[in-house]
């Protein structure tokens, strides 16, 4: 049931400038609202217009699009017009209110149905006619309209369990997942020294010639590498002994 919306009345009085005239349109915005008329905002409109409640309530029971509660899930209408009515309309309503234990105008107790009678729906053709949410059902017996409620009361529990169902699994989607289990880290492997460099045959060969002149120096100094002597300078062409040319 919906919730009661405070200050709601009103707002909607302060829309036709609090005017009792207006009372019919008042009463439609409230019904928009709600989907029907709550008494208690009946009440409050009644003491901020300064009209009697007989007079609301007498407005909302002569006009059949006010509601004085709630609208069920499956709004069901039926034909009462002159042919309807001749062909067995009477006995279907009969049979639906026996069936759920309510009247032409009220809604059933889990709010799944909402009877309505009205006095044509222009389609003497196929009398008598049932419309059960906007869906037309002509040539009806009492056995037959029985058949079509309960086919609707009996999809409406799995309709509920699939709901669930969707809510279910948006939560689950929503829902953050578990944190992953640390996985422990792998022992570091001991560094290595680096292997020193492999030397050419060249180095190891000059390499082991110092060492032999290490040992064979006093106080195992390196023995000075030989010179080889100078050269002697060759003498310039064309020069004799003496100076003479």
């Amino acid at each position: 049931m919906p919730t009661v919306k405070e200050g709601f009345v009103q707002d909607i009085i302060g829309r036709y400038d609090g005017d009792p005239g207006m009372l019919i349109p008042m009463m439609q915005d409230l019904q928009s609202e709600y989907g029907y008329l709550p008494p208690e905002e009946l009440k409050r409109l009644s003491k901020e217009l300064g009209v009697p409640l007989t007079r609301v309530y007498g407005v909302a029971m002569f006009y059949a699009s006010f509601r004085l509660a709630p609208k069920g899930l499956h709004e069901v209408t039926l034909c009462m017009g002159t042919v309807c009515y001749l062909r067995g309309a009477p006995k279907i309503s009969e049979a639906i209110c026996d069936e759920y234990g309510i009247k032409p105008g009220g809604t059933t107790s889990d709010r799944l149905f909402t009877l309505n009678a009205v006095n044509c729906l222009g389609c003497c053709a196929i009398a008598p006619v049932m419309v059960v949410d906007d869906k037309y059902h002509g040539n009806l017996t009492p056995e037959e309209a029985l058949k079509i409620l309960s086919a609707l009361a009996q999809k409406e529990p799995e309709a509920k369990m699939e709901a669930s169902a969707s809510a279910e699994t948006a939560r689950s989607a929503e829902a953050p997942a578990p944190p992953a289990a640390a996985t422990p880290a792998a022992p570091a492997e001991p560094v290595r020294a680096a292997k020193p460099a492999a030397r050419s045959p060249a180095k190891k060969a000059e390499a082991n010639k110092a060492k032999s002149r290490a040992k064979a120096s006093p106080k195992g100094k390196a023995v000075p590498a030989r010179k080889s002597p100078p050269r002697a300078a060759s003498k310039p062409k064309g020069l004799k002994k003496g100076g003479g040319r």
